[in-house]
């Protein structure tokens, strides 16, 4: 799983590294520069971008996609966030953008300084964000005819996984869950898959 992962990269010797050999692994030991929260955050980021995808067999397993190959050819240059949370000092684009998906979030929903969840709360809902802009793209509208960042943000917080679920959420009605429900609970449901993945163990 997961966590198994993090320990190679982390040079972990427990019994399970030991057990599987891992402890001889070329990579073994060479991702000391995060802690492991860090490298739930890299994988994270890498489920998201379509990199990493939970794997059908079960046991919380990941595999690596055939979008990941271009990358691991070094054909690719793959650039991510150190954490999701941190407030760049640079005033560079991406970094713009996350902060404003934050902001957006928080405006949506409130302030969520609170909540223990909130970098998988904005991780989700910026997958949402993004869902949502490909929609708008495809069918030449603007994004907030098919859900408001408010409708968005809610979704991300409460994770609706059922019809029902989704029809409780503002700004959603029948006519909405029939043209977008399937696809907007099927990354709801994907991102939480992912999540218990990654916190098991």
């Amino acid at each position: 799983g997961a966590q198994h992962v993090i320990d190679v990269l982390r040079g972990s010797a427990n019994e399970r590294v030991r057990r599987w050999g891992h402890d001889r692994l070329s990579t073994h030991g060479i991702g000391l520069e995060l802690d492991a929260q860090g490298w739930r955050s890299v994988l994270r980021q890498l489920v998201a971008r379509g990199l990493l995808a939970l794997d059908p067999g079960g046991y919380g397993g990941l595999r690596l996609t055939d979008a990941a190959l271009p990358v691991l050819r070094g054909e690719e240059e793959l650039r991510l966030r150190r954490d999701v949370l941190t407030r760049a000092k640079t005033g560079g684009g991406a970094d713009r953008k996350r902060r404003g998906a934050r902001l957006a979030l928080t405006a949506a929903a409130g302030d969520l300084a609170d909540d223990p969840h909130e970098p998988a709360t904005l991780a989700l809902f910026e997958r949402l964000r993004a869902r949502r802009r490909e929609l708008a793209e495809e069918q030449g509208v603007p994004p907030y005819v098919i859900f408001h960042d408010k409708t968005l943000a809610a979704m991300a917080s409460r994770r609706p996984v059922t019809d029902e679920m989704f029809l409780s959420i503002s700004g959603v009605g029948e006519r909405k869950l029939e043209r977008y429900g399937e696809t907007f609970m099927a990354l709801i449901r994907d991102e939480s898959a992912v999540a218990e993945a990654l916190e098991a163990e």
